[in-house]
């Protein structure tokens, strides 16, 4: 009798505390999912504002880096540069306080929570080193930057790829013409360059086959991928209507902070 009196508190007492461990588990979890969560709205408020301030630069304006200007990239003014590194501080800060959350299965366990984030912070990085670089970051040099503690899927850099050719095509439309030493009203340097590149990477992805009702990440793959479509047209459009009007533009004519939306 006094055995299973005995046997049974202890089978009570190895339940409550396996169930007290796997509620502290569970509360572990959901700590850290929270902090993820917040590490990622923070990610991506950061990385909006590091776009808009880039998208703030006038390349009519802005001091060239190299002698050549079809390699050139652009100088930033010390005000928005100053901008840009208080936002990337924000951004490692925010990736630091995570990092731990990170480890071992936690890579594969929050991805979906910090996908979002890791895509604009990748469209950041990208649009900030073509304009000061001429050049688009690979997925090594992204996961460098970002850091191995984080996993950045490819298609996490794809989708940010795609999402950057909308940034490139509003700066290519805002700096669409420059004024040449003699007066002329030309196509920018940067807008040839910015319009080369999409229909660089529309032709690369024309020849991908995606079944948009396989998988989630699928759909917002060819959705994405329109954009970059109806980026290359828009450019292309702008170029060319600039170019033929240029034959029946008075000499001396400046285009007025409206006209790019009319060409």
């Amino acid at each position: 009798m006094s055995m299973s009196v005995s046997v049974a508190t202890i089978d009570r007492e190895t339940v409550t505390a396996l169930f007290s461990s796997f509620g502290a588990a569970l509360d572990a979890h959901h700590d850290a999912r929270d902090r993820v969560i917040k590490a990622s709205r923070d990610i991506t408020a950061a990385s909006k504002k590091i776009i808009f301030a880039l998208q703030r630069v006038k390349y009519a304006d802005a001091e060239i880096q190299r002698d050549d200007v079809n390699k050139a990239g652009i100088k930033l003014e010390s005000k928005i540069a100053s901008d840009i590194c208080g936002l990337e501080r924000t951004i490692k800060d925010a990736f630091g306080a995570v990092k731990d959350d990170f480890q071992g299965a936690g890579a594969w366990r929050y991805q979906r929570q910090i996908s979002g984030a890791i895509q604009e912070y990748i469209e950041a990085l990208l649009f900030r080193e073509y304009l000061m670089e001429r050049w688009i970051l690979s997925h090594e040099e992204v996961q460098k930057l970002i850091g191995h503690e984080f996993l950045v899927t490819y298609s996490d850099y794809i989708l940010g790829l795609l999402d950057t050719t909308g940034e490139l095509m509003r700066f290519a439309i805002t700096n669409l013409y420059e004024v040449t030493a003699s007066g002329v009203v030309e196509v920018s340097t940067i807008a040839k360059q910015i319009c080369q590149l999409l229909r660089t990477l529309r032709i690369g992805f024309s020849g991908l086959r995606v079944n948009s009702s396989s998988h989630s990440s699928s759909a917002e793959f060819v959705k994405k991928l329109n954009t970059l479509y109806n980026s290359v047209d828009k450019v292309e459009r702008a170029v060319y209507s600039l170019i033929v009007r240029g034959s029946e533009l008075p000499e001396g004519w400046i285009p007025g902070d409206d006209d790019n939306a009319r060409i």
